[in-house]
């Protein structure tokens, strides 16, 4: 199997976990507060990560130190503190809805900053047909609910995590180790929330990490979602370029929803079966399963 298979199976696997995340995030909004959930998850993740790979990782350069501060404040922090705290402000279907728009500006910023050509008449259409698709499995029985500051928080997410793609396909041209960028990426983030829950007054909520949901789903998040998949997706991005892997993120919000049928008992309906087909459709034609790299 060559790289390039990998690295597409690598894409599928990181948005069938990140398809759950939504949902985690949304029950343990009940015992912490978004920041909280961050702090934790990447700290399981970032222990994870040490010891998958214990030695540290020394810049070749020092300007390539503020490459990995950017990837740590963009991908680590920024995006994933936006999306928590949508969720206060809006459902799981409407943010997973909204964070999709990022490969139109990974797209868009691989055209300007990288010169790829992957920004093309082919690539704008499948995203328009995969966003028709996620559209109609989210508001299929009336918009969803979303106030102002949530789709706000939802664009701040797509675009950081667009400028963390970028970041990472140039570490990665660098020659940068998966693993070990990933953790230093990770530390640089965790400096970046730990600065943010040092100015915040209320107590972290240890008494709810007793409870077995709140750990299973931290667990989960920390170690499987941010851990593991930030090494796959640094994989996929390495071997299929930025806008290419990030057009994998289509899949985020159908694999939401068939998470809530198997978790929460939703049904299964027909514009539901639809829609996902319509995100499949738009993920071929967007990332051109028949082009030659």
């Amino acid at each position: 199997m060559n790289a390039h298979v990998t690295a597409h199976i690598a894409a599928l696997f990181t948005m069938a976990v990140w398809g759950f995340t939504f949902i985690c995030t949304k029950v343990l909004l009940d015992y912490m507060s978004p920041i909280d959930i961050l702090l934790t998850r990447t700290s399981l993740g970032f222990i994870a990560l040490c010891i998958a790979r214990p030695r540290i990782l020394r810049p070749a350069e020092r300007k390539h130190e503020l490459l990995f501060a950017l990837a740590g404040l963009t991908g680590a922090f920024l995006y994933y503190l936006a999306e928590n705290t949508a969720l206060e402000f809006a459902d799981a279907s409407f943010v997973s809805v909204a964070v999709s728009t990022a490969p139109l500006f990974t797209a868009a910023l691989g055209f300007i900053i990288l010169k790829e050509k992957g920004f093309d008449a082919r690539f704008v259409i499948g995203f328009v047909i995969a966003i028709s698709g996620i559209a109609l499995i989210s508001f299929q029985e009336g918009p969803g609910h979303a106030s102002a500051e949530g789709v706000i928080l939802c664009l701040v997410g797509a675009m950081s995590w667009a400028v963390y793609s970028i970041i990472v396909k140039r570490l990665s041209n660098l020659g940068y180790e998966t693993i070990a960028m990933t953790k230093r990426i990770f530390a640089w983030g965790l400096g970046f929330m730990v600065a943010t829950r040092l100015i915040m007054a209320d107590p972290y909520p240890l008494e709810a990490l007793t409870q077995p949901l709140v750990f299973g789903n931290l667990a989960f998040l920390g170690i499987l979602a941010s851990a593991a998949c930030f090494v796959t997706w640094g994989y996929s991005v390495k071997h299929l370029g930025p806008a290419a892997a990030s057009a994998y993120i289509y899949l985020q919000a159908p694999l939401t929803v068939v998470a809530a049928v198997m978790l929460l008992g939703d049904r299964m309906t027909g514009p539901i079966a639809l829609g996902i087909a319509l995100v499949i459709a738009g993920l071929v034609l967007s990332e051109g399963l028949g082009r030659r790299s």
